[in-house]
């Protein structure tokens, strides 16, 4: 992920100058061609609507950027928070049933959420697409002792449907979860905010081309708008891609979970360690 800023950002100073360029030397060819009297009056308020034109443009388009950026880091973290509800739903549907399964079912669920705060974070982190292989097993393995509960009494029968879909959710959520360090804004896209922030560059150039200072002062101010807001697209457009070395997005919703499921339900046989399973 830094890697990706620092080279979106560096694409975006290079725009941004070469704009400034093209717009000043554009400036200095229209001083030659035309006279003073062309450029004081009538075309300077031409580019001046121009430079409102797309301005306004730009601005509307990062902004729906970024709303959709946004609701993918919301969507990112609902599956955090749905891991954690469902492991709930887990432990209370597994009420009913018989002893030895109801310890196997939440032994699944404790160690499926510890390993996806341990181990799906750091592979996470290390940019390993589809998370760490433990916690795979884990959710592979609850999935397979709920589906062989037996269902004897009316209550277990019942809470069945709970169960199943407790688990449906949480295998779910951590599937999307995993998939959440896939940038998913299209090439093309990036390619259009570069090439409006050279068009702006070159139109502030050639609209302040004869007040230096203002004209400075108001292209640093529009480079320095542009990269704060192309660094909040490339973090959220990947959530849990590592900025510095760690995801943006910490699983404190699953953490807080397990405290509380520990709070809820505090057999110490529930809360030992968690064992190496075979087929890693």
């Amino acid at each position: 992920m830094l890697t990706q800023i620092l080279i979106t950002q560096g694409i975006l100073l290079v725009c941004v100058l070469l704009g400034w360029y093209a717009g000043r030397s554009i400036h200095k060819f229209a001083d030659k061609r035309f006279g003073e009297e062309d450029l004081a009056g009538r075309e300077l308020g031409r580019l001046t609507d121009t430079l409102a034109f797309v301005g306004g443009a730009v601005g509307i388009l990062l902004g729906l950027l970024l709303s959709f950026a946004v609701a993918d880091f919301d969507d990112t973290k609902t599956s955090i928070q749905t891991m954690g509800r469902s492991s709930v739903t887990i432990f209370s549907a597994a009420e009913s049933l018989e002893a030895e399964q109801r310890q196997e079912v939440r032994r699944d669920v404790i160690c499926t959420l510890r390993s996806a705060v341990a181990d799906d974070w750091s592979a996470i982190g290390n940019n390993e697409r589809g998370g760490s292989a433990i916690t795979t097993e884990w959710v592979l393995k609850l999935n397979a002792d709920v589906s062989t509960v037996s269902l004897n009494t009316i209550q277990q029968q019942l809470n069945f449907p709970g169960l199943l879909q407790g688990t449906t959710d949480l295998t779910t959520a951590r599937e999307e979860l995993v998939m959440g360090n896939s940038a998913l804004i299209p090439f093309v896209v990036w390619l259009v905010i570069y090439f409006s922030s050279f068009i702006m560059s070159a139109l502030l150039a050639m609209h302040l081309a004869d007040r230096k200072i203002m004209a400075r002062i108001s292209a640093g101010m529009a480079w320095g708008i542009l990269a704060v807001i192309l660094f909040a697209l490339t973090v959220l457009d990947a959530p849990l891609a590592p900025v510095m070395g760690t995801p943006s997005l910490e699983p404190a919703p699953i953490v807080e979970t397990l405290d509380v499921l520990q709070e809820s339900f505090p057999d110490k046989a529930l809360w030992v360690e968690c064992p190496v399973l075979t087929n890693n």
